[in-house]
């Protein structure tokens, strides 16, 4: 049996005995530009030597605790294969000197996956768009049956490309948090969605359920690109 799980953006497909994790680096860097185009060649070389199933990286639209921050992601089915990564290697290092533009690592993240989606399969040059809100909950096991439930909804009603996953975080000031990622085709169908949380019956109870299970912490919106699946 396997599961089709996302990343703070993405999806993949891991064993079910399998503890699949996911490895978020922030970077600043003043050229965007420079820095898609080296990891887009680069990303699957690294991805690959580090034993990754997915790596991509995020473009914040808004939420960003920084101006010029990027989320680089690498998705591995252990924790073993995350932690192992966090360090990098000769590979990394190589391909480190081949960038063209300054970049300054800020973070480095880890996130166990406690619940998958299954809407969106992405390609390596394909794009979509994110929503990303940490929180704290006092039950992780009830708050992830209400976001189940919500995205139930949602598929009932014509929102069947909407997926929603959830991480905990296990580093740094995310250690217990949730951290909970809302995907789309692009950002007009999120803010379609979005929209009918508040606008629709059918969308009311759920939600209600997810609000009284969660506290707010901060929200990051964006898009998405994936450079490398295996």
């Amino acid at each position: 049996m396997k599961f089709i799980v996302t990343t703070m953006f993405l999806i993949v497909s891991w064993a079910a005995n399998a503890t699949p994790a996911m490895n978020v680096y922030t970077i600043n860097t003043a050229d965007h530009v420079a820095y898609h185009d080296w990891l887009r060649d680069s990303g699957p070389v690294v991805g690959k030597s580090l034993g990754a199933h997915v790596v991509g990286v995020c473009t914040p639209h808004v939420g960003a605790v920084k101006d010029k921050d990027l989320y680089v992601y690498m998705l591995t089915d252990t924790l073993a294969s995350a932690l192992h990564g966090l360090p990098g290697n000769e590979t990394l290092k190589t391909e480190l000197a081949k960038l063209k533009s300054g970049r300054e690592v800020r973070a480095k993240q880890l996130f166990s996956v406690v619940k998958a989606q299954s809407t969106l399969v992405l390609k390596a040059g394909e794009k979509h768009a994110i929503w990303s809100t940490l929180v704290r909950t006092k039950n992780m096991e009830a708050f992830v049956t209400a976001i189940s439930g919500m995205e139930k909804a949602f598929h009932k009603n014509g929102f069947e490309d909407i997926g929603i996953s959830v991480f905990r975080g296990l580093s740094g000031r995310t250690t217990g948090m949730g951290r909970v990622s809302v995907v789309a085709p692009n950002s007009r169908r999120l803010g379609e969605a979005f929209d009918a949380l508040t606008e629709e019956r059918w969308a009311k109870r759920p939600y209600r359920s997810v609000k009284s299970k969660r506290k707010l912490i901060h929200s990051v919106g964006g898009s998405c690109e994936t450079v490398y699946v295996k």
